[in-house]
């Protein structure tokens, strides 16, 4: 990113729920901030054209269409995700989304996880952008404990067990 225009936004893309959200946070950003964005993916193979057809892919995804009101550059690294954001990230008013998935730092030890790299290694401010709603509840399903009920769903449960031996009267705990 020999080009790259400061400050700017630089955002980490990836197909993932967690990293569509953070490229609505990232266009919204540079909307808000007036600035360009940079979306960068590191490359994934060898074949030519496929890592720019995945950026414009998840931009497609994400929000329909790419905007025409931004000035948006794609770039594809070598080397990995987390080098090529932190690295085109060097100026103090740049900012860097990502998105973070919240798996823990159990993931994190074992896979790695890119939004603490940026927020150990960069310049600038790094926004991290939570998972959505969806994302967060697949996750919870595949765990080996038991989910916890939420406390909303545990007191309509019991008022619909209260009421089921009752005689058409409610009755509240």
């Amino acid at each position: 990113m020999e080009n790259l225009r400061h400050p700017a936004v630089v955002l980490g893309v990836d197909g993932s729920l967690t990293g569509l959200a953070a490229l609505r946070a990232a266009v919204a950003e540079a909307r808000r901030r007036g600035l360009p964005l940079y979306a960068v993916r590191a490359r994934t193979n060898g074949i030519p054209g496929i890592d720019q057809k995945a950026i414009r892919d998840a931009f497609l995804d994400a929000l329909g269409a790419i905007p025409t009101d931004l000035e948006i550059h794609f770039e594809v690294v070598d080397g990995g995700v987390l080098r090529g954001i932190t690295s085109s990230a060097t100026h103090p008013g740049d900012l860097i989304v990502v998105g973070n998935s919240g798996r823990g730092l159990w993931h994190a030890c074992w896979a790695g996880s890119v939004s603490r790299g940026c927020l150990r290694r960069a310049r600038c401010a790094v926004l991290a952008v939570p998972a959505p709603k969806p994302a967060r509840e697949a996750r919870t399903r595949r765990r080996w404990h038991p989910r916890r009920r939420d406390l909303w769903d545990q007191f309509e449960h019991e008022i619909l067990h209260d009421t089921a031996g009752t005689s058409g009267e409610t009755r509240f705990p």
